[in-house]
């Protein structure tokens, strides 16, 4: 089998993305949808819960970590979830149930060296998103690739979500990736003429708040001319329900590519209750 993708769900309402190989399930990110909204998509897919290898978190808030969904199925079906050392204090803040599942040996900890998951080398790396506000419950937001070697070139999965600027360093990590997920949150002008409060627009608009369709764009457009072609596959994640749309998210990404004759890379969007096409690398 080769490695497959497949966002099960992706916005402010929960996360949930799987990525698969011949002998490795893995998911990224667990929370809100409910464990019998994942448990039946994963079906769909001919994959169970308790087929699952390991959930590997982005960060701890509540839409990518929480404790009805991730620690519950962590725990009732013995599924490692892996966390950044530093987002580990803020784990524990989500909720004790994750104190539980550590001394049960389930919550493994990671730095920013490539670890394993079966045969799947994840790598994480930072990313810049939350932290503005006292009481934030965010730890060490990460960005991944994901990636699977049979003997001959990698296949290589990059995913990024909820982050509030794509550097040189970010970019530099998904190259090379034949399918990248990037945030493609808002359109900056429905954000500003929205009627959220004003800290949180400044925010979502701020370096460590969440990627416009507009930043997406640029950086996807960069990483492209990185790839050497190698680019395959693009899905638009976490779209904002109330200041983006799919045709908006769409549309402003596919200007960006068009621009270095790249409009031939396929573009998906993810939905928050709705699963994408399985991406076939």
């Amino acid at each position: 089998m080769s490695l497959r993708v497949c966002v099960l769900g992706s916005g402010s309402r929960g996360n949930c993305t799987l990525v698969q190989s011949e002998h490795t399930n893995l998911l990224i990110d667990a929370a809100r949808l409910g464990r019998k909204y994942i448990a039946g998509e994963l079906e769909s897919l001919d994959v169970s819960l308790d087929g699952i290898h390991g959930i590997v978190a982005t960060h701890i808030h509540g839409d990518h970590v929480d404790s009805g969904t991730t620690a519950a199925i962590c725990h009732m079906h013995d599924i490692p979830l892996f966390t950044h050392y530093d987002s580990y204090p803020d784990l524990l803040r989500r909720s004790p149930k994750f104190e539980a599942l550590k001394r049960a040996g389930l919550v493994r900890l990671f730095d920013f060296a490539p670890f394993a998951v079966g045969e799947l080398t994840v790598t994480p790396f930072p990313v810049t998103h939350g932290g503005e506000f006292g009481n934030d419950i965010v730890g060490r937001p990460v960005g991944y690739t994901i990636e699977q070697h049979n003997g001959g070139a990698p296949r290589k999965v990059g995913y990024t979500t909820d982050l509030g600027h794509v550097d040189g360093h970010i970019a530099d990590r998904l190259a090379g990736s034949q399918c990248i997920v990037m945030e493609c949150n808002h359109d900056v002008e429905a954000e500003r003429n929205s009627t959220r409060p004003y800290f949180l627009v400044r925010w979502v608009l701020g370096p460590r708040g969440h990627l416009s369709n507009d930043q997406c764009g640029h950086a996807l457009r960069g990483i492209a001319k990185r790839s050497s072609g190698a680019l395959k596959n693009i899905v638009l994640a976490h779209l904002s329900e109330d200041c983006n749309s799919p045709d908006l998210a769409l549309n402003t990404v596919r200007a960006h590519l068009e621009q270095d004759g790249l409009s031939h890379i396929p573009l998906h969007v993810a939905m928050q209750r709705q699963r994408t096409e399985i991406i076939e690398l």
